[in-house]
């Protein structure tokens, strides 16, 4: 059995920045279905992929410990959690991969390991336990993306361009640059590209007030999509020329797909984003407020991101 020790945060975003480790895992360790455990409820995350057997909620060490005894390779995705893994390791002997806040005399228990990192995004870190060249790195966060979006049923309809925006995050209102702000400027960037653009929005079940002003906006030429599992989101963000989004969970699929993106962050919180060419972080002035952010400027970033991709 291959199981995994999931990072304990239950925000949708840090469990989607375990997707492509768990895939490699499960590719590259026995091709066998994986055993999640987690404190935290995300079993309906992770219920979506097919390379995963179960998810199970575990609420203590002992709990954890059983599992453990039945496994044969061990991914450990929680740095501080040191003492299931040694008892694992002279108890069991199995193989594990660890991911750890330093790699003190880490060679008596894992076979292969990376060391937290606070400034790396957190997908890459996971991956670099088992890969460390940066296009093979590349690859891997896109792969289960590109697999999942294969079963997707989600129709879409290609326009001259296509702009997805999230304008949702579940940390509050204080990740939020404002839904009215993400349709201006998509209006602003159509506008100076010259193109006839649809527009697609990604809302999940509990951002209410953002899916009630776009139902009573009504605007021509988009799509509102809601709650829409993972599949769909990969094969949404594949379908569209370009992400715009705040920093939630959703984004963590455009970015590991590596897909033209642009991200709206409160504080540089380099945790959440992958630098690549494709990609630009958009930040207020240090101590302002993220909706201090102009439209001029998104608008900007875009237009570029897009010319230089043509």
């Amino acid at each position: 059995m291959n199981l995994v020790l999931l990072r304990n945060r239950p925000h949708f975003g840090a469990q989607i920045t375990s997707i492509p480790v768990l895939f490699f895992f499960f590719q590259n360790y026995g091709n066998q279905d994986l055993t999640l455990l987690s404190k935290s409820n995300v079993g309906w995350i992770y219920n979506q992929l097919p390379w995963v057997k179960e998810c199970i909620q575990s609420k203590s060490r002992l709990e954890d410990l059983k599992k453990l005894k039945h496994c044969d390779n061990l991914l450990n995705l929680r740095p501080s959690n040191r003492l299931p893994v040694i008892l694992y390791k002279f108890i069991k002997g199995g193989r594990v991969f660890d991911f750890v806040k330093n790699d003190f005399l880490i060679h008596l228990t894992s076979e292969k390991h990376n060391v937290l990192c606070d400034t790396e995004y957190r997908a890459l870190a996971y991956l670099k336990i088992f890969i460390r060249d940066e296009r093979a790195l590349l690859n891997a966060l896109a792969a289960p993306f590109l697999a999942l979006l294969q079963d997707s049923n989600l129709n879409l309809e290609r326009a001259e361009l296509n702009i997805l925006i999230m304008p949702g995050g579940g940390a509050g209102e204080g990740k939020k640059w404002g839904i009215e702000n993400f349709i201006s400027a998509v209006q602003s960037i159509a506008n100076t590209l010259e193109k006839n653009c649809h527009l697609h929005i990604l809302l999940g079940p509990d951002e209410k007030r953002e899916i009630q002003y776009m139902q009573e906006l009504n605007i021509k030429n988009s799509s509102l999509h809601v709650n829409i599992p993972l599949n769909d989101i990969a094969k949404l963000v594949d379908h569209c020329d370009l992400t715009i989004a705040n920093d939630c969970g959703p984004s963590h699929i455009a970015q590991c797909m590596q897909k033209p993106y642009i991200g709206l962050f409160r504080e540089p919180n380099t945790e959440w984003f992958l630098s690549h060419a494709k990609s630009v972080k958009v930040l207020p002035q240090k101590g302002n407020d993220i909706k201090t952010i102009t439209t001029k400027s998104v608008t900007e970033y875009a237009v570029n991101l897009l010319k230089s991709q043509a």
